[in-house]
Formats: structure tokens, sequence, C-alpha cells
């Protein structure tokens, strides 16, 4: 019986040890892993998210930092020239976890390099960007990578001289600003108390010279500031002033009279294009000629808002041959019931010809909206270039696409009623970088020689 026991017993401890080594095994596996994590030897990467070809006084940088295996520690950026040196920007990440400690995989950070502020002069330089991650090779410093970029400090503002401009533009107008600036420019225009015309090239005058098309609101009391602006590549900004005088028209005023007729005609038609039109019929004019008004004039405005750079226009503009039937800066004042219920201000001329009278494009262009606008129901809008567009509403029918190019007096399409439209007429409007501007400008081509053609 005791020779029995200890065969047994002899038995049951062969029978543990392949476990005991499986759990040893599963132990070093596990450490040996951990090492593996550890004392991982993969570099992070860097990558600058910015062209810093040109750093001027001061700019804005982007930097990414990766790594997929221990993650990132911390980053320091420093600018050199020649042997002066300084840290511009540095960060220190929070690791996470027990004895494998790691940091975060990708972090994206932006920072202003102020060359100026740190007295790097103009030229050559170098953004060398040192990243260290979580590993613990190298006696726990973690594996450590420095990566140089080129750049070129520029801390002169180009140079602007104005060569030509308006002496007196009027509220609603039209003009051109020509100019020269001394080196390239990322973006460049003309400001006119906030409004914003961008600058073309101008290749028949010379290397660096550019050309605005300009524009005064009808509403415009004053002038208070015009200037050319110019951002050269590193960031620097020029500035020119020029002045000009503002002169205003007389103020036009009108009568619009809405009828249960005309609501019961045309609310119809705006319920098929629009899910905001709740309440009595006069409120949803009311909506209609409000709120959709404005959602329409923004869409213009977003369609106005990029031109083709180059001209595609030539001499005077042309129009639907009829008689005007309301005016451009007319400020209407609508009455129902002899109530006054409204007050907004038409952009544009009214055209009246003969029912479905053909419509032609008023100059050479591409067509960039071809569709149905609310209150202006059909509608079709013309890039001639540089900034210049023209509006065709109230159409029948639209006979162009998006995209198509016509010449003067191409068809676009048949004059109508649609939208907010009391009968059949062309309204025609004209826009110089989104801004509603008087069509009867452009359409006298001794006025468009003298005053935008001649310069540019």
């Amino acid at each position: 019986m005791k020779l029995e026991s200890v065969d047994k017993l002899g038995k049951e401890k062969k029978r543990g040890m392949p476990s005991l080594w499986l759990g040893l095994l599963v132990v070093l596996a596990v450490v040996v892993l951990a090492g593996m994590k550890l004392y991982e030897m993969e570099l992070p990467q860097i990558a600058v998210t910015t062209d810093i070809a040109h750093l001027g006084a001061s700019k804005r940088v982007g930097v990414t930092i990766s790594d997929a295996k221990s993650g990132v520690r911390r980053f320091t950026v420093a600018l050199e020239q020649g042997g002066h040196r300084v840290t511009v920007y540095e960060k220190r990440y929070d690791g996470t976890g027990f004895v494998i400690v790691a940091g975060p995989e990708q972090v994206a950070e932006e920072f202003d390099v102020d060359a100026k502020a740190h007295k790097f002069t103009d030229g050559e330089a170098r953004l060398v960007v040192t990243a260290h991650d979580y590993s613990w090779w190298h006696w726990r410093t973690g594996n450590i990578v420095a990566a140089s970029f080129p750049a070129a400090i520029d801390t002169r503002p180009p140079s602007v001289q104005i060569t030509a401009s308006p002496n007196y533009i009027k509220a609603g107008g039209s003009g051109a600003v020509v100019y020269h600036l001394s080196e390239p420019a990322a973006r460049h225009g003309v400001v006119i108390d906030g409004d914003f015309h961008p600058g073309y090239p101008l290749p028949a005058h010379g290397e660096g010279v550019y050309g605005a098309t300009i524009a005064i609101r009808f509403d415009a009391e004053k002038i208070v500031q015009a200037y050319v602006t110019a951002t050269d590549l590193a960031g620097n900004v020029g500035r020119g002033d020029f002045g000009m005088l503002l002169r205003r028209s007389p103020k036009k005023v009108d009568r619009i009279n809405i009828s249960d007729d005309f609501l019961a005609s045309k609310l119809p038609e705006f319920a098929a294009h629009t899910e905001q039109l709740v309440g009595t019929p006069l409120e949803q004019y009311i909506t209609i000629n409000t709120r959709i008004r404005q959602e329409n004039n923004k869409r213009i405005a977003e369609v106005c808002a990029t031109s083709a750079p180059e001209r595609f226009w030539q001499g005077g503009f042309g129009r639907l041959a009829g008689s005007n039937r309301a005016g451009y800066a007319d400020y209407r004042t609508y009455f129902y019931n002899n109530e006054e219920i409204d007050n907004q201000v038409h952009l544009g001329i009214d055209l009246a010809s003969t029912k479905h009278a053909e419509v032609g494009a008023a100059n050479r262009g591409r067509v960039v909206f071809a569709d149905y606008l609310g209150i202006y129901g059909n509608t079709v809008i013309v890039d001639h270039g540089m900034g210049i567009f023209s509006l065709y509403s109230h159409l029948n029918q639209i006979d162009v696409k998006v995209g198509e190019m016509v010449e003067k007096d191409g068809t676009l399409g048949r004059t109508g009623a649609t939208g907010m439209a009391g009968g059949d007429h062309l309204h025609f409007s004209m826009m110089v970088n989104g801004i509603f501007v008087n069509p009867i400008e452009w359409w006298d081509a001794h006025w468009l020689e003298l005053n935008i053609e001649s310069n540019l």
C-alpha cells in the first residue's frame, strides 16, 4: 500500500510538469512581448502641413507627429539660421498604461513662428522638428528623430503702386483700378469699405500689373476706406490707399399693390418649391418677399464669389429690346388693402417686350447658374470674367446649361412670369464681384470704354 501511494504521487507530479512548463512559457511570452513593446525601435514620423518655403514676420505653421508603436511623448520645433537657433514651440503628451505606457498615436499642432520677434534676418533658414516616443530604447529616452525643413525668411511687405483709379464713382456704380506689385502675391485686390474685389493679371501692361473691377453699393452714403491690399507668399501685407469722390443719385420710390388675385396666382408656384410657407396667404407672401428673397440673394452672392480670371466680354453689354418697366435701386413699398406690409429695393431693371420674347446674353461669357431661384423664378447667371456677371430672371424657359459658353446675343431662354413677377418680362441685373450695380452704365459702350476698358 505504501509503495503504491508513492508511485501514484510520482505519476501525479509527472502529470503536473507540463502545466507548470506551459505556465512558464506563457509568462515568458508575455515578458518577451512586453519587452518588444517597451523596447520597440520604430522612429516617429514627422510632417509639416503648412507651406513654409516662405516665412514672414509671423506665420501660422502646422506639424503632425505620428508613432504607431509606443506613441508620441514630446516634440520641439526650432528655427535655425547660421549659428542662430531659437525654440519656437514644444509640447509634451501624457502617456497611459501601467507597465507599458503609451502616448497618442498621432498629434497635430499649430503654432506661430515669429521670425522678426526672434531677430532672424531675411534669407535662407531651416525649421527643425525633433520628436520622442514612449519607447524604453536608449535608456528609456525613447526613439528620437529630427527632421529639417528648408525655409526662406521674408519680412518685407510687397510694394503697391496704384497706376489708375476712378476720380469719382456713383452709388451703385462701377469702376476699375490698376496697380503694380513688387513681388508675386498669394492674395491681392481692392478693398472698399469692407468689400473685396480681387485683382487679375493684365499681361498687356507688363509683369506684375493687375486690374480689379470695383463696385459701390447702391445705398452707400460715403466712401470711408479705399485701398489695394496684397499678401505675399510669406504672409506679409502691403497696402496702397487711394481716394474717390462718391456721387449719389436721387432716391427713386415705387408703390406696389398686392391683391388677393395676385396671391392666388403666385402662391401655388412657390409652394411647389419650398416647405417654408405657413400661415395666411398674406403671411406666406411676406415670408417669400423677405426671408426667401434674402436666401436667394445669398445664393447669388455664392455663385458670383468666384469668377474666371480671363476676360470673356468685349465692348458694351446688350439688352432686351423693349420698354423699361422698373429701374435699378427703386425703393419699393408694398401695400395690401391700402396698408403698408413691406419694403424692399429693386436691384435690376425690368424690361418688357412681346410675350415669351427671346433673351440673348448681354455679352460673351460662361453660364454659371441655370435653375429656379425663388423670387427670381427661372434664372440664368452668366460669368463674363474678371468679376463681371449678368443675371436674367422670370424666364418662361431656360435654353442653356451650367458650364456652357455663350456668345453675345446667344439665346439663354425666353421671357416669362415665373417667380415674383406680375406679368411677362425680363428682370436684368449686373453684378460686380457679387454686388448689384446699375446696368445702364454697362449698356453704355462709351462709358465702358472710358471707365473700364481703357484701364483694363
